[in-house]
């Protein structure tokens, strides 16, 4: 008879468990270093590259005359790039601020009444720093002083001096220009006008105009019509002329009200008897 095979000692037995059991816990070690990594990757993209997240700078700056004194309601506007448009004017100080931009470039307008107006191109966050600015306008030379107005007298000379001196800060329109547009509303001439809105008002008729969301002032015959909309205070036939400021910059100053200077102004001049 063969011998029976001679059992294996008790500590050769122990080994080959620990050896099994440290073979699972490298496999279990391995497979979490895996996920860890993994997860870590998802997360890096998640988060995205460093440089996608736009930072934002503030544009400010200061409008003064060639003596370098502050030009108080000088009307700052962006031009491009067109998803950026915004628009303020200077404070007594001769300051604007068009708030929060990002990363780029961006070219905007400056105006005032007997200035030049001037486009200026800004970069925007230059060297990681918020971008001010001074921007200096010219005087216009005064060869409009002397205006000659024929064919009409009394308050609407001053219409037609003002459609002369400053066509670069408003719209206007006189009875030729209401006769050829035909208005049905006296509202209906703003439609042609940029950065209007107008829109039908069911609670007076007539409509209702609006820039900026802002309702503008009106104006009739020199007196004001406070919450007033066009359409409530004079019709089409009765319009001797009308002149509509968008902002504070090139209105007369006996119409320049410090609380409006953004929602614009309209001032009508109702027909001479």
């Amino acid at each position: 008879m063969e011998s029976p095979l001679p059992s294996k000692p008790d500590s050769y037995s122990s080994q080959m468990r620990e050896e099994t059991m440290g073979s699972q816990s490298l496999h279990v070690f391995a497979w979490c270093a895996v996920a860890v990594l993994v997860a870590g990757s998802a997360r890096a993209q998640e988060a995205g590259p460093a440089g996608t997240v736009s930072r934002t700078y503030r544009f400010t700056g200061i409008v003064t005359n060639p003596a370098r004194e502050p030009l108080a309601d000088a009307e700052v506007t962006v031009l491009a790039p067109v998803s950026a448009y915004r628009s303020t004017t200077t404070d007594d100080r001769g300051r604007f601020d068009l708030g929060e931009f990002t990363t780029g470039a961006i070219s905007f307008r400056v105006r005032h009444l007997g200035y030049e107006a001037r486009t200026v191109a800004a970069q925007i966050g230059a060297d990681g720093q918020h971008t001010p600015m001074e921007i200096t306008l010219a005087i216009i030379p005064e060869e409009l002083a002397n205006v000659l107005v024929t064919g009409s007298s009394g308050r609407l000379n001053e219409f037609f001096q003002r459609r002369q001196q400053r066509a670069a800060f408003g719209h206007f329109f006189d009875q030729e220009d209401i006769r050829r547009k035909g208005p049905r509303v006296a509202s209906d001439l703003f439609r042609s006008v940029p950065g209007a809105s107008i829109k039908t008002n069911p609670d007076a008729g007539g409509n209702t105009i609006r820039i900026r969301n802002c309702q503008p002032m009106v104006w009739l015959d020199g007196q004001r019509s406070p919450g007033a909309e066009l359409d409530e205070v004079v019709s089409p036939g009765d319009i001797g002329a009308i002149e509509f400021y968008p902002s504070a910059s090139g209105v007369p100053a006996q119409y320049l009200e410090r609380g409006n200077r953004l929602c614009g102004l309209i001032l009508v001049w109702t027909k001479q008897e």
